[in-house]
């Protein structure tokens, strides 16, 4: 009885701290309260909506709201047990948010980081200051140029023959292939290979733990009483953790022994992407000199490279085959002979083939919601005159933002590769969207050190995909949905019936 006693005394000392803060902590603009979304309860704010929705209704709600209620208008969101926050549309202002990191205007703050801390801990992701400007220094290198030609050249077309291989039995078998899991083993084995110098399949453990893991997270940020829920029910949240935890000191292991192997050969020289592998997690090694951070940025490098560019595959080779007229913009572009190669996948080159993917990330960004936290003590001003008081939460669905009839027009739910291809004397080029309208790979400081790899992972995946098969979906489900992830998985995979592409170009169903 005591032990209910103190904490629901515990409890509600701490709502009326967090209502006291609110009260004394406002947000405004030209002195006045900003408007709330509809449905906003007294007291619960919009709590009870962020607790009850799954992730891709409550996305559907921000774009909703969006297109229907407030456009680029700044607007409030509030939970009881959580500091102040506003809902960003407005690419003026993201764009300042985007620019304005560190101390004297956003960062990722104690909202973000103590939700995340037990599967991110101290990687990049999570990071700030100068741990995470140590850790994006040996990203940089690593995405750099030479690296990015030996991957597509040298990389891509090795671990490409087992997805082939799969494809190839499929196609005479008539067996289903679910391409979301065949696109996951093949960016988990580049990664693997290219970043860690080790041998990696999605059927490891460590890959049902993290996507367990990743789940659990993301619904950290819709749940006010998430702290509550770890320590009752968080058994299994915490036997994934230490899986991956454990899989991320063993990269580091390896590494490190690699490492010793090579200083007692005379004369031995770091093998290359494609012969050792371990580019990244040597140099984030020679930058970090504490092996539980190595550690965890090299989990977090993972992530980002082998679930958001699978992600992105999944979902793109699905809209091309709900719009098949779409498919010529990648087949048109294809090589003559042989495969694509880095110089042969510049945007000048394959400029319908990145349209593609862009348009795909316009309506399924692989990091669908993001958020800071006003770091300034005295608070920040945006450009529309809101008023943020320090500690205070900004939000923005980069998943909103790609359905914005602002931004795209009438037509921003539907999926048009051709909005990005402008006719130019001579040909065709690629249209450029700021970061701040097309906030899929973020901006500022913190843009994506792994766009260009995307890119080339993705329109070089995609060709090879198309060259030899022609696909249909196996199921009939309707609309697709992702389901639950700090990324965006597709719900139930892509399960697909595969058919040899013949030289007249056979079509399903003819």
């Amino acid at each position: 009885m005591l032990a209910v006693y103190a904490l629901v005394s515990v409890g509600v000392a701490y709502l009326v701290k967090q209502l006291t803060y609110r009260w004394l902590h406002s947000i405004r603009r030209d002195g006045k309260p900003l408007r709330t979304p509809p449905g906003t309860l007294p007291f619960f704010g919009n709590g009870l909506k962020f607790l009850l929705l799954d992730r891709q209704s409550l996305f559907d709600w921000f774009s909703k709201v969006h297109n229907d209620v407030f456009g680029f208008e700044t607007y409030a969101i509030s939970v009881p047990t959580l500091p102040p926050g506003v809902v960003i549309s407005n690419p003026e202002v993201l764009d300042l948010v985007m620019k304005k990191e560190g101390k004297e205007g956003f960062g990722k703050g104690p909202f973000f980081e103590e939700r995340s801390w037990h599967l991110f801990g101290h990687g990049i992701i999570n990071a700030s200051g100068q741990l995470w400007k140590t850790q994006r220094k040996a990203g940089n290198k690593f995405f750099a140029g030479s690296h990015l030609q030996v991957l597509v050249d040298e990389v891509f077309p090795k671990y490409w023959e087992k997805a082939h291989q799969e494809l190839e039995e499929a196609a005479e078998t008539g067996a289903i292939v679910d391409m979301e899991e065949l696109y996951l083993e093949f960016t988990t084995r580049v990664m693997g290979r290219v970043a860690f110098g080790m041998d990696l399949s999605n059927s490891h453990p460590f890959s049902a733990a993290f996507d367990y893991a990743s789940d659990r997270t993301a619904l950290r940020f819709q749940n006010p009483l998430w702290k509550l829920n770890y320590y009752l029910f968080g058994h299994r949240f915490r036997a994934a953790v230490s899986m991956v935890k454990s899989f991320g000191n063993e990269i580091v292991r390896l590494a490190v022994c690699r490492r010793e192997s090579l200083l007692k050969s005379q004369g031995a020289e770091l093998p290359s992407p494609l012969e050792g592998g371990g580019d990244l997690v040597d140099m984030l090694l020679d930058a970090v000199p504490e092996p539980h951070v190595v550690a965890d940025s090299a989990i977090n490098f993972l992530s980002a490279g082998r679930d958001t560019t699978a992600n992105s595959m999944t979902w793109m080779l699905h809209l091309l085959l709900e719009r098949p007229g779409s498919m010529s913009y990648v087949t048109d572009e294809l090589p003559s002979a042989g495969v694509h190669t880095y110089s042969s996948l510049s945007t000048t080159l394959t400029p319908k083939s990145h349209a593609v993917f862009l348009e795909t990330l316009r309506l399924y960004p692989p990091v669908p919601f993001e958020l800071k936290q006003t770091l300034n003590p005295s608070g920040v001003v945006l450009p529309d005159g809101t008023v943020l008081p320090p500690e205070s939460i900004v939000v923005w669905c980069p998943y909103a933002y790609g359905r914005s009839k602002n931004i795209w027009g009438d037509d921003a739910y539907e999926f048009k590769p051709e909005r990005w291809i402008e006719d130019i004397e001579g040909g065709t080029r690629l249209k450029v969207k700021s970061s701040s309208e097309y906030p899929v790979f973020n901006g500022g400081a913190r843009s994506c050190l792994g766009r260009r790899m995307a890119e080339l992972m993705g329109v070089w995946v995609m060709a090879e995909s198309l060259k030899s098969w022609e696909f249909e979906e196996a199921e009939k489900v309707g609309r697709r949905r992702s389901r639950n992830s700090l990324t965006m998985p597709m719900e139930g995979g892509l399960k697909v019936k595969v058919r040899k592409r013949t030289a007249a170009g056979s079509h399903f169903g003819a």
